[in-house]
């Protein structure tokens, strides 16, 4: 490929030196476009959601105040709301599912062939599958996933913008 574009190009020099130039400057300019094609995009979503966590149950107001001075009731009561309007949007936007429906604790069997992004096996690992253990953790899946799109030209990086109130 590079030699049919050194060739072309050299015959262009030799008919049209100015066009050829011209040319070049084209074809320097269509490797940058897709140089920056080629960059990955960033998949704003889990700000989304954290976005949306924020506006309906104010979680990161909750996780990023400093809860020390609040007795254990006011706490209690500050959860209880966050816990029910976050979990709401939760299971609006990214329905999740328990990997394992078995209470945690039950005996279960892990499979020969198992997917290790589904299973993760601790402890006393030896052999091959398949394993019998207890269950420490049911995981979770995400069964449904319906966040917003992005829309317009937002900074993705500011999760929910700062309020201000005027006054007179």
């Amino acid at each position: 490929m590079a030699i049919w574009v050194a060739i072309k190009a050299f015959f262009k020099a030799l008919r049209s030196p100015t066009s050829a130039k011209e040319w070049m400057q084209g074809a320097d300019k269509s490797v940058e476009s897709k140089k920056t094609k080629e960059e990955p995009k960033v998949d704003p979503s889990h700000l989304r959601l954290l976005r949306l966590m924020q506006e309906n149950g104010r979680l990161i107001d909750f996780l990023k105040e400093d809860i020390q001075p609040f007795s254990d009731a006011q706490v209690g009561a500050a959860v209880r709301k966050i816990h029910s309007d976050c979990g709401k949007m939760l299971e609006e936007m990214v329905t999740v599912r328990p990997v394992f429906e078995e209470a945690e604790g039950a005996v279960i069997q892990v499979p020969r062939g198992y997917d290790p992004s589904e299973i993760k096996v601790v402890g006393n690992v030896q052999g091959e599958p398949p394993f019998s253990g207890k269950l420490v953790h049911k995981g979770w899946r995400a069964a449904k996933r319906s966040l917003p799109k992005h829309v317009g030209e937002l900074n993705e990086e500011v999760i929910v913008p700062a309020e201000v109130e005027l006054t007179k």
